[in-house]
């Protein structure tokens, strides 16, 4: 994997700070429909600008859809992105009601949170991580709401009750991420978890949060330059995948569930909730091939969203290890 291309990309999907004060003040004067438009020349600015990026996309394509990618498809993908990114205001700000959102949960999640305080949410760079926060706990499976074998929750975001979510990132690296949540959502702001402090203060903060009855959102896809990462198959290839969330687990001894958020076009959102483990354990004979065991299993379902939803991948660097 190209690391000086991965922290680029990262820089400048963090976004130019007046593009995003701008998007702002057109979101919250004219509506998601009033600013809809600026998403074509956002889609523009992509790809004249960004050849890695673009590359980056042609080569996640073509093994996702299964043949070559076109410009079509890449276009499609930065619009998908673009409006995932747009929408992230509205969610943010508690102005959801312009978007429609469905919810999926794996039937077995309702009786574990019923028995444990708090659980891991552990998302990926795939789709709207926001839409996942707004949708309720799930309700007791019944006849009349399992579909396809998942508890199924049609504008899951208007039943006046959204999961309680504290997100562990790190504030210094993720500075204008964290202002976004003080700006929009003083609430969630108030509920990061600032990830730089490690060590026993992490898990300590980690536990009382959990025990609070919330859930802790981490991200398992991304493993920062010197961060310690396993190497699992992914879509075809080998990437590398951090060893921290399962550790993590671990210590915290809480069942983990992932999360996905996915654009379906329009204004429509799938959220989907599938129980990975009640507990991760990790031997000391064999703690490092638990871990990537664990890390596996995560690619395994990561890759299943990603095919059945390509446009929804964000990761625009060299993903793959080896790639040329």
């Amino acid at each position: 994997m190209n690391e000086a291309a991965k922290e680029k990309w990262q820089v400048e999907e963090r976004g130019a700070p007046f593009m995003l004060r701008l998007m702002n003040w057109l979101a919250f004067k004219y509506g998601r429909r009033g600013v809809r438009w600026i998403l074509y020349p956002t889609v523009a600015y992509f790809l004249l600008t960004m050849p890695r990026g673009v590359r980056a996309s042609r080569l996640c394509l073509d093994r996702f859809l299964g043949r070559r990618a076109t410009l079509r498809d890449v276009a499609e993908h930065f619009f998908t992105f673009s409006t995932c990114t747009q929408d992230r205001i509205f969610l943010l700000s508690q102005r959801q009601n312009e978007l429609a959102i469905d919810a999926w949960w794996s039937p077995d999640i309702p009786a574990v949170l019923a028995r444990t305080p708090g659980c891991l949410l552990v998302v990926g760079h795939v789709g709207s991580r926001e839409a996942l926060r707004l949708t309720p706990p799930p309700p007791t499976p019944s006849a009349a709401n399992v579909v396809d074998g998942k508890i199924f929750m049609r504008d899951a975001h208007l039943q006046g009750q959204s999961l309680p979510v504290s997100v562990l990132l790190e504030r210094n690296v993720e500075r204008q991420m964290t202002a976004m949540f003080e700006k929009l959502n003083p609430e969630l702001a108030a509920h990061i978890i600032d990830a730089s402090e490690r060590g026993p203060s992490l898990v300590l903060k980690l536990k009382e949060t959990l025990q609070a009855g919330r859930m802790v959102g981490i991200g398992a896809d991304r493993a920062r330059t010197g961060e310690r990462a396993v190497e699992v198959s992914f879509m075809g290839g080998t990437a590398r995948f951090p060893e921290g969330p399962w550790i993590l687990a671990a210590a915290l001894g809480a069942p983990v569930i992932l999360g996905f958020g996915l654009y379906r076009g329009g204004n429509r959102y799938d959220v989907h909730f599938e129980l990975f483990c009640e507990r991760v354990m990790l031997s000391r004979q064999h703690r490092q091939a638990d871990i990537q065991a664990y890390a596996q299993r995560y690619a395994d379902r990561l890759a299943h969203y990603a095919r059945t939803s390509p446009y929804n991948w964000f990761n625009f660097y060299d993903f793959w290890i080896g790639e040329q």
